[in-house]
């Protein structure tokens, strides 16, 4: 971290944030949820499940199949089909890109209802990514699986990268230092 003038202090409390997302009680248990419902998610939906970075292509077309509009979408966020579909994103993300699983506790052993789990490189990687604006230490890239799951029914341009798919979303790996 030898990029970052910051003290001793600031870079031991970023430190022990990111221990606390990715080390605590809630993440384990959402994990092992959505693991165990699993199979049961793709004999609903059918096909090949293969955590494979097409198998999002599929993942995406069985989104716009199920839901018409993201109020429908949002009024399911917590059922099984889109807590799954999003920890497969996550997983696939994990797979092909090193990231790790990190959630936003609240510490009553669930996690925030604005937060849900999301992917991220490990802390370890931290200098491979820079804010090009020099505002932020850490630019580690962040995906969210459900909300990336909820731009599919969006149209490409109003997304927040746009024309961005769930495949794509696996190129903003690529280190951006000098």
């Amino acid at each position: 971290m030898s990029r970052w003038n910051w003290s001793a202090k600031d870079i031991r409390e970023a430190r022990e944030l990111d221990v606390l997302r990715s080390e605590n009680d809630v993440l384990p248990l959402w994990l092992r949820e959505q693991q165990s419902r699993f199979s049961a998610w793709v004999h609903e939906v059918g096909g090949l499940w293969d955590f494979s970075p097409e198998s999002l292509d599929r993942l995406e077309a069985a989104v716009r199949e199920r839901f018409t509009s993201l109020e429908e979408f949002r009024e399911q966020e917590d059922e099984a089909f889109l807590q799954v579909a999003a920890w497969y994103v996550g997983e696939v993300h994990n797979h092909h890109r090193g990231t790790q699983w990190q959630v936003h506790p609240d510490g009553k052993g669930r996690f925030r209802w604005e937060w849900y789990p999301f992917v991220i490189p490990p802390w370890d990687r931290l200098d491979d990514y820079e804010d090009e604006d020099g505002i932020e230490y850490d630019a580690r890239p962040i995906v969210d699986p459900l909300s990336s799951l909820r731009a599919v029914l969006l149209e490409p341009y109003e997304r927040p990268f746009p024309g961005q798919t769930l495949r794509s979303e696996l190129d903003g790996y690529e280190p951006k230092t000098a």
